[in-house]
């Protein structure tokens, strides 16, 4: 049983846009890659996909016309400048129907970033994050700000500057705390977390998405399941997540096992056993009770009402 998400590389990000694949993605043992571009697009769709790298876009907003991001099961509208982060393990698509759009745009694979960026951090950000908002919207002086960060990056990118790629992740990183500083402040995000135990758990909770197979189905979805992993007692986990977070460790979990479940009813061919299996359940009748509880619908029905909405919008 294979997921019908595709899930694109960056090899493949390139062959689909028309540049050349960069010679260091030929090299598997590669110490990592990045890239920056500025792009004006015309109107088109792109795949809606998960992906194997990161990408941080910055939108202009001064399109003529219509761009929507689709992330996960929502639809966003850019209709002024934004910081879009997009997790790579939620499937996503921009929809532009403008005649043209610019923006400007970084990916980078994990071997990049890894062990630069502390786990507090990457908890408060849309980037590794997924059960935060992808979008932040800017004003003119804060668009025209990170732009600077980009331009930077370009420069730094067409220099022979032997430590160009220390500069390069430093303002990467100025950029991903200038998203999360900024998200906090216009939507009252949680503040940093700096708690080994509530890092490891979500460490753990996303480390297990996307699924992908029933023969790999999640085996971690108790509080009980974490906090053995974990080595400690259940309550300490409990205790310390909702201190830090405002919810309790069970309703964290629902809460990505039902987004988890909802993007396999919509952009897979599975059948409600397959899902069922592949998130951990022993029985159908046991996923459709637990579906319903937390969205008033039956598996089928959500299916049915998410293909009608999409037959409507085409």
């Amino acid at each position: 049983m294979d997921s019908q998400i595709k899930t694109e590389s960056l090899q493949e990000f390139y062959q689909r846009t028309n540049q050349p694949v960069p010679f260091d993605l030929a090299d598997e043992a590669s110490a990592g890659h990045f890239n920056v571009n500025h792009s004006t697009s015309i109107a088109r769709r792109s795949p809606y996909n998960r992906r194997d790298y990161y990408k941080i876009c910055l939108s202009e907003g001064n399109a003529q016309g219509k761009s929507m991001l689709r992330y996960h099961n929502d639809e966003i509208v850019l209709d002024s400048p934004c910081l879009i982060f997009t997790n790579p393990s939620v499937p996503a698509s921009i929809e532009n129907s403008c005649s043209t759009i610019s923006r400007y745009y970084c990916l980078f694979n994990n071997r990049f970033i890894d062990g630069i960026i502390r786990p507090d951090i990457k908890y408060s950000c849309a980037l590794f994050n997924p059960t935060l908002h992808p979008v932040i919207k800017l004003s003119e002086e804060e668009r025209d700000r990170l732009h600077i960060y980009f331009d930077q990056m370009q420069e730094l990118m067409a220099t022979g500057y032997p430590f160009k790629w220390e500069m390069i992740r430093n303002l990467l990183l100025l950029l991903i705390h200038e998203g999360i500083r900024l998200q906090q402040g216009k939507l009252l995000q949680p503040t940093l977390i700096n708690d080994r135990v509530v890092n490891a758990f979500f460490h753990l909770l996303n480390q297990q998405f996307p699924v992908v197979s029933a023969e790999h189905s999640l085996k971690l979805l108790t509080p009980s399941d974490f906090s053995e992993q974990l080595h400690i007692h259940v309550n300490h986990l409990n205790s310390v997540v909702k201190k830090h977070t405002g919810k309790t460790t069970r309703a964290l979990i629902h809460e990505r096992v039902i987004s988890e479940a909802k993007t396999l009813l919509s952009n897979t061919e599975w059948n409600v056993s397959e899902i069922a299996y592949a998130l951990g359940f022993d029985y159908p009748s046991h996923f459709n009770k637990y579906f319903r509880q937390a969205t008033s619908l039956s598996p089928m029905e959500y299916r049915a009402n998410k293909a009608r909405a999409l037959t409507h919008d085409l």
